[in-house]
């Protein structure tokens, strides 16, 4: 008990090795895209969202979102730490490389998992990896902009008929610019720069 009191108030270890930066885009992705999709369906549901989340049909529609967009949520982290990782002194195709690897292996660890199947979620991957190899070609973008290029991928996916979503895409697009900030300066109190480029920059297998 003491010692997990004592892990509380130091707060998240320090990323340090390929392990734990693999664990930290697989996770905030998955709560990314996960809180995105709560958060919308509770504040449409109203009052009925607890008895909402107890219907098969809704709770179906919730993990074929969720699994639809894991891969949109792994884009946006892996730009993010692509972002820092330039900062840390990385060439920009060297950091694309990198991090697309990372998020396709965040992908291998739920492919026992998914449920959309082998083949959509092979060619789910293989976009990923294009999607972010891609970003070596421009500047990297400010971190709250970097969900501007995905917002209308996330909201199009909600578990919610969209006659029912009339008006409410700033609420999605302000969500994940607000957590993906609060995810990149989670980052930065982790690790460095320097020591993030070192990470992703390392020879990895590759990947497609």
């Amino acid at each position: 008990m003491l010692a997990q009191a004592l892990a509380f108030l130091r707060g998240p270890a320090p990323i340090t090795d390929r392990a734990g930066l693999l664990d930290f885009i697989e996770s905030r992705a998955a709560f990314l895209v996960q809180k995105s999709i709560m958060d919308y369906s509770r504040a449409r549901s109203g009052p009925f969202f607890t008895s909402l989340l107890k219907e098969e049909p809704f709770r179906q529609a919730v993990a074929w979102s969720r699994w639809t967009l894991y891969p949109v949520g792994l884009a946006m982290v892996g730009e993010m730490v692509d972002a820092l990782v330039r900062d840390g002194g990385a060439e920009p195709a060297g950091s694309a490389r990198g991090v697309a690897g990372l998020a396709a292996a965040a992908m291998d660890v739920h492919a026992a998992d998914q449920e959309l199947g082998p083949e959509a979620w092979a060619a789910a991957r293989v976009e990923l990896v294009d999607t972010l190899e891609r970003i070596s070609g421009r500047p990297a973008k400010p971190v709250m902009d970097i969900p501007l290029a995905y917002w209308e991928r996330v909201f199009a996916n909600m578990p919610i008929h969209e006659n029912r979503r009339e008006g409410d895409s700033e609420v999605v697009r302000n969500h994940l610019r607000s957590n993906l900030c609060a995810m990149s300066a989670e980052l930065e109190k982790r690790t460095t720069p320097e020591r993030l480029a070192a990470l992703v920059c390392t020879p990895a297998p590759a990947v497609g």
